[in-house]
């Protein structure tokens, strides 16, 4: 039995004395499995290189780390850095590293390899006029399949380069034994090239192409694609030109023609498709086992002035579909387009607990483009009701607020009805179907909730952990609505209506934080306030544990914050801090309808009007009615009158044994310490980008991209 190194397990950290003195301890002290832990956690390639260059014993254990993940990009041009151009003395570090793959033993290490960026291919039109491929393309393929015959290991490959695949690298591709992923772009040129069949690859369980275009290079996926039976995850994403164009050239038959003469349908669990345009002229059913599908991606990507222009081809999904009803079993759905047909889609769905409705693709941190967009109700309102279909298995109507053109002048005899029926049957569909299963929900944005639908969405949707909507209440009115009912609710993004513009109202000032503010007649203006104001009104409004202690995102439009631990201020030293907008009797209403359920009993559709004006309080029944009145500072707190359970008064927000008297002036959460002193409750919140936001779905699946 081998001796095992006593340094494996001793954890000893002591200083070094050299020379008599004392030095700083070293890492090698450390045990080995502890230093393995620590590198585990880098992620950035240049800390990695860098730890690898320190010493034998980090190179050892960092390098696996190092060529785990490899991407490597090309440039068509020379890059410089500080004067000097990359790979100064030597070829570009995009060649370099295929180099290293091919002639160094790293290559067994590579587990995922991505290939990105723009290759050049000079003369390239004098080479298709004779019917060549460019020596710069042909290298370049033989180049990656040597690296492809090193890498065994390789469990994951992309290609994502402006040229095109050629046979050898497919070949190479086949022969990996652990290959599970695969990722194709095709290029978007036009010149004429080599087509392929693309070989079966039986341990696949993931394939992504991407820019298909079957005037350009229409290599065949059809092989692939029935002799992998272990694939689960498909996407598909068409170029827009077909849209565009108006060019029906795809045919689905070609795609999974083996499956259907085969009889042997794909057992996907995830399928995607973007920018279809084609007529429906095979039995799906035959192509895809739909009783094994868990989520479905469905996005048009359409940006024309009219929807029109597709009826003829859009329209055979929707008769196909009419013919062959099932009850479908999903658990995701990601759409872009709403219509009639999408609502039956989703009543036929149970069990749905993921949905997302793509919105503008607003980059955080930066103001959005509030140019209009097509969501103006009067300019669906001819259209609508006449059922136009769309991309499988819905029709389309424009008004995503994304990438739409400025809508055209209202006809006079447009009527908006027909756009707020498809509203109401949109929220119907999803909350009366779906509402006790959901636990991530993102709403269209052109469609702001008033405070009786806000009060019926927490109502039916008890589980939801991920929430983006558009209001028409306050945010902060929002957050009382939402954050005591939704006891699960992790991520909240109050989204910026397309149609919002920035209004010339007062706005707070930076020097005077504390001044008044008047009500905003528009959200954008609201969500543009200072950082300051945010961060103080969000630490006051999530202060209670007992009802926000999950909640650990919040989003504003193009801003977001992160809530972190609870803390607490002297009484003393509070300065009331203006909110903004007045609380209204309409928000008011919608916490009357939430409470009265207290009992736990389902109310009546017919309680939670979608779009009713606010009640006065004649017309409401008396003992629904509740006086909104700050409670005085010592009195004593009645019981929540909310429906839910009343607050704890033996334990403080933090946990700490402190007497709790839990007063609340409406903004404010008070407690009592042992010695006397009144407190308030706050939470600490700060402003935060993509790298917190990318582990959320409800901002990483709200963009045109599969």
């Amino acid at each position: 039995m081998a001796v095992v190194n006593s340094n494996m397990f001793d954890f000893s950290v002591r200083p070094n004395h050299q020379n008599g003195e004392v030095a700083g301890a070293h890492i090698i002290s450390l045990p080995l499995n502890l230093i393995a832990h620590i590198v585990s956690w880098i992620e950035d390639p240049g800390d990695l290189a860098r730890i690898c260059r320190t010493c034998r014993l980090l190179h050892y254990m960092a390098i696996p780390h190092l060529y785990r993940n490899i991407a490597l990009t090309s440039y068509d041009r020379i890059r410089y850095r500080d004067e000097l151009p990359e790979g100064w003395g030597n070829a570009s570090p995009f060649s370099m590293g295929l180099n290293t793959l091919v002639t160094r033993a790293h290559a067994s290490l590579v587990q995922s390899m991505t290939l990105r960026g723009e290759w050049s291919e000079p003369e390239l039109e004098d080479y298709s006029k004779v019917g060549r491929v460019p020596d710069s393309s042909m290298m370049l393929n033989i180049s990656v399949r040597a690296a492809l015959d090193r890498t065994k290991n390789i469990e994951s490959f992309s290609w994502e380069l402006n040229t095109k695949l050629m046979e050898t690298v497919y070949t190479g591709l086949s022969k990996l034994p652990k290959l599970t992923s695969l990722s194709i772009r095709f290029p978007s040129s036009r010149f004429p090239r080599p087509i392929y069949i693309i070989p079966a690859m039986p341990h696949l369980r993931s394939l992504k192409v991407t820019d298909i275009d079957p005037l350009c290079y229409p290599d065949d996926i059809s092989t692939l694609l029935a002799k992998s039976p272990r694939l689960d995850d498909l996407k598909l994403q068409w170029s827009p030109r077909m849209r565009e164009n108006q060019e029906p050239s795809v045919a689905v038959y070609d795609y999974f023609r083996h499956c259907i003469i085969n009889k042997s349908p794909l057992k996907l669990k995830k399928l995607a498709f973007h920018n279809l345009f084609s007529r429906h002229t095979i039995d799906w059913h035959q192509a895809v086992d739909e009783s094994t599908l868990e989520e479905v991606t469905f996005l048009n990507g359409c940006s024309g002035d009219s929807p029109f222009q597709f009826t003829f081809v859009d329209q055979t999904w929707t008769a196909a579909r009419a013919h062959n009803p099932r009850k479908l079993k999903l658990k995701l759905v990601r759409h872009d387009l709403v219509t009639k047909e999408f609502c039956e889609f989703i009543s036929g769905c149970e069990g749905l607990e993921k949905l997302y409705c793509v919105n503008a693709n607003r980059s955080i941190g930066a103001r959005p483009n509030m140019r209009p967009s097509v969501s103006n109700p009067a300019t669906h309102s001819s259209h609508i009701g006449n059922g136009i279909a769309s991309n499988p298995p819905f029709p389309s109507i424009a008004g995503n607020g994304s990438t739409a053109s400025p809508p055209s002048p209202p006809s006079p005899a447009s009527n908006p009805n027909p756009y707020l029926q498809l509203r109401d049957t949109y929220f119907n569909s999803v909350l009366i179907n779906h509402g006790a299963t959901l636990r991530h929900l993102i709403l269209p944005s052109r469609w702001p909730l008033s405070s009786n639908t806000l009060a019926r969405l927490v109502h039916v949707c008890p589980n939801i952990e991920q929430l983006a909507l558009a209001v028409e209440v306050s945010t902060m009115d929002a957050f009382s609505l939402l954050i005591p009912f939704l006891r699960k609710l992790q991520a909240l993004r109050i989204l910026v209506p397309p149609t919002e513009k920035p209004t010339q109202g007062q706005r707070i000032s930076q020097s005077n934080p504390n001044s008044p503010i008047p009500q905003f007649s528009s959200i954008y203006d609201l969500v543009d306030l200072d950082d300051d104001v945010h961060i103080e009104k969000l630490s006051a409004a999530t202060a209670d544990r007992d009802l926000a202690q999950s909640i650990k995102v919040v989003g504003m439009g193009w801003k977001a914050y992160e809530l972190g631990e609870f803390y607490y201020i002297p009484a003393s030293d509070h300065t009331p801090i203006a909110s903004g907008v007045n609380y209204d009797q309409t928000t008011e209403d919608a916490r009357v309808m939430i409470s009265a359920n207290a009992n736990g009993q389902a109310l009546p559709d017919s309680e939670f009007p979608m779009d009713e004006p606010a009640r006065t309080n004649q017309n409401r029944p008396a003992h629904s009615i509740i006086a909104r009145t700050p409670t005085p500072y010592g009195a004593k707190m009645p019981k929540s009158s909310l429906g839910k359970r009343a607050r704890d008064e033996t334990s403080s927000p933090s946990g700490s044994p402190i007497k709790r008297s839990l007063l609340s002036d409406g903004d404010n959460i008070y407690d009592t310490l042992p010695t006397g002193e009144k407190i308030i409750w706050r939470r600490r919140v700060r402003p935060v980008g993509w790298e917190v936001l990318k582990n959320w779905e409800i901002w990483t699946l709200d963009s045109q991209d599969i």
